[in-house]
Parts: structure tokens; sequence; C-alpha cells
């Protein structure tokens, strides 16, 4: 299921208008912020009259919804923050970030005051294209060429071998050699593609499904494409994500045999292709999430902690599966989305068994969930992060309380966070 359809079955507060493309997690973090922000002027509102609070509340039906009002505490505080050199290129939001094993490319990101969240700009975003990298052994940043366009938060990155592929979601495909310091242009797909939100890459090739379904494959290297067989699993089934693993290439999407209804759920449905054809068909999950989201080595997850309580029987988006096994099972001890977090921050990231999302990081080997807060920073939001070398790498971000008026409410900081 899409970004999209996940957003439109499940927040039925009120907030419909909000319509994210599929697989922008950038939108979905700005709605889920929207509603913090709101949650925050109802709150701020009680302390200046009970009329204001209702008046509110009713401006914003469902804000609360049928939720638990008493949620359990969330998972304790842990690990610790320590500040890193500055981002050379100035303050920027959302900035596009990658691994290379050695180091943290940052490139392009947003570079003025943004459009603010409750509001409809008729300008877009500035965005960036410069860019420089991150050492965290030395704690020191270096310049690198500018990329040819801009590159905002919706590109899409993965390093494979000594080369950062981005994506644009559309038909902009560029490539960055680490070791030449050079910026070339990727031959687009042959087929209109599928944003899950990510362009996973294994053994030199980056997967993405056509709109079809189909999986089509980019060859970096070779700069050339080519699709896997036709997934003839019956009934057949149309994927939205595409994840390559030592274990297989899993594809991902809504039950076949399931019709769209409003009502009804259509459970996660995984399949895997061998390497020669399409050998299995997971069993149905009772999850609606997408369980392409990220590979820990042995597992799929997807490290959504909300229910749907719009469909049928409150089903959950998150949600494991074990190719070894078979079988899909939820998230250990999940936190309740609506767990008391304080003002903490809300990195994405994801490498191995940890991945950093809702507030937390969740270690996929032990099962357990960490909270994990903020630095000492005026920064509240769009932060971009990475995984290096087992540390969580934040970058950048905005004071949400001058950053939509004036630029100056941007940042440049960085920021590690250590378990």
């Amino acid at each position: 299921m899409s970004i999209e359809e996940r957003l439109r079955s499940s927040l039925t507060d009120g907030l419909a208008e909000v319509d994210p493309g599929p697989g922008d997690r950038f939108a979905a973090e700005q709605l889920g912020r929207r509603v913090r922000r709101r949650r925050r002027i109802v709150e701020a509102a009680a302390a200046v009259s009970v009329v204001a609070l209702v008046a509110v509340a009713v401006a914003v039906p469902g804000l609360r919804g049928d939720r638990d009002p008493s949620p359990a505490p969330a998972p304790p505080v842990g690990g610790s923050w320590h500040s890193g050199a500055p981002l050379p290129t100035g303050p920027r939001w959302s900035p596009v970030l990658a691994w290379t094993g050695e180091e943290v490319i940052a490139v392009g990101g947003g570079d003025g005051s943004p459009c603010p969240p409750t509001a409809s700009c008729v300008k877009a975003d500035t965005m960036a294209s410069d860019g420089a990298a991150y050492d965290p052994r030395t704690d020191t940043w270096r310049p690198i060429a500018d990329a040819p366009v801009p590159v905002g938060y919706w590109f899409r990155p993965v390093v494979v071998g000594r080369t950062l592929v981005i994506w644009d979601g559309d038909r902009s495909w560029l490539a960055y050699s680490i070791a030449d310091d050079t910026w070339s242009t990727l031959p687009s797909a042959p087929v209109r593609l599928t944003d899950s939100g990510a362009i996973p890459a294994l053994d030199g090739r980056v997967y993405v499904p056509a709109r079809s379904g189909r999986v089509q494959v980019l060859d970096v290297a070779r700069r050339e494409w080519s699709q896997l067989p036709v997934d003839d699993q019956q009934p057949r089934l149309k994927a939205y994500a595409v994840l390559p693993t030592d274990d297989g290439i899993f594809a991902c999407g809504s039950d076949p045999e399931t019709r769209e209804d409003g009502d009804t759920p259509r459970f996660a449905v995984v399949d895997r292709f061998d390497g020669a054809r399409w050998s299995a068909r997971f069993p149905k999950a009772n999850s609606i999430g997408n369980l392409c989201e990220h590979w820990t080595g042995s597992r799929l997850v997807d490290l959504d902690i909300q229910t749907a309580p719009g469909l049928d029987g409150d089903p959950v988006y998150g949600g494991r599966l074990d190719p070894e096994t078979g079988e899909w099972s939820p998230l250990p001890d999940a936190p309740d989305v609506d767990a008391p977090r304080g003002d903490g921050w809300y990195p994405l990231a994801a490498d191995g068994p940890l991945m950093a999302g809702w507030g937390y990081v969740y270690d996929d080997d032990a099962e357990t969930w960490t909270s994990l807060g903020r630095p000492r920073s005026p920064t509240d939001s769009q932060q971009s992060a990475v995984w290096a070398d087992g540390r969580l790498v934040v970058v950048g971000g905005l004071d949400e309380a001058t950053a939509y008026e004036d630029p100056s409410g941007l940042s440049d900081e960085t920021w590690i966070w250590t378990p």
C-alpha cells in the first residue's frame, strides 16, 4: 500500500486535505508534525479558556480519536548525543544523506524558509545543489562537487560500490563518483516507476518497481536497464516496493484477493525471486504496511507503530517477516504511537538490525526500543539522518519557531547519537 493510501485510510482526524505523493515520507512526516503542532495549540488554548479549547477541538475533529486516553509510557531515553563539526555548505533542512562506508555524503536540501505545514504556498521551496562529505572518525567535513541540479528532500539515495546514485522519484537519475568527485547522468527507466520511498541496491544493481508492478533493474556500471521476469505467482501481485537481499529479491504489494472498499484491510503480500524464478509467496501478513521497507540481514521489517482505526479490526502497519520460517510477526513490544515522548527528535534511518523512527531506535536483534530524546539544540524538525558504523549521524534541520519566517532558523548542525 502506498503512503498516500495509508494516510487516507488511517488518519481520520480531519486532515484528509493533505495528499502526499506515494512513497513521500517527508510529506507523511510533515503531516505528523502538523498533528503535533495542532495538539500544542489545543493544549495552549486550554490555559487561556475552556471555550477556546472546545473551539479548537471542534475545528480539528477526531484529533484524539478513540485512542486510549492513558497510553503506556514510552521506553526510556538511552544512548548519548554529542555535537560534530557544522555542515560547511551552510544551514540546510532535509539534505539528502548517504553513508559510503567511510564518509557521510550530504547533498542539497532546503536553503531557504520552507512553506509552513499549515499553509498553501504558491512559490516552491528552494533547494541547493552543493554538498559535502563528513568523516566521523576525524569530525571533519570536506566540500564535494555541486550536483548538476538542485537536490530536494524527495531525491532517493543509495550507494552502489563507489558511486552515489540519487533519483528524483520521476525521470531523473544522477550518479556521483566518490573517487573522482564528479557527477553524471544515468539513463531514465524505459517505463514509469513507483516511488516507494527508497531505491535499494544489491551487487551493483538498483531495483525499483514499475507502475505496472514489474521489477525494473538498473546496472549502474553498465548504465543499462533490464527487468526481472514477470511475477507468475497467482493471483497476480502488483508490487509497490521491492527489496533485494542475499536471501532473494522480495516484492511487496497489497493482497490481490481483497478489493479496495475503504473498510476491509488489504494485508501485505510478499513474493520472492530466487535469481531464476519467482519461487515463493509467503503467507499473508496481518500488517498493511510495506514489509519491503528494510532488510535487517535476517528479516524484512516495516518500522511503523501506527494502527489503522478506519479499517476493520484496526490492523497494524508495521511488522516483520522471517523468510527462513515464512512467518510474519508484529513488532515486538512496539510503543504506543500516542505514548508521551516529550520534545524528542524523530530522525529516520536504518542499517542492519538498527532502525530509527518515531522518536525511537529499534534493535531487531535484541528486540528492544530506546527513546532518542534530543540534544541541546534549538532544531525541532526536518533533520536528515544516516547510520554510520553503528552511530546515528543527524544533519541540518530547522527551528519551527522561527524558520518558516526567517532562514536564520535553519540549522547547519551535525549531531551524533551513540547507543
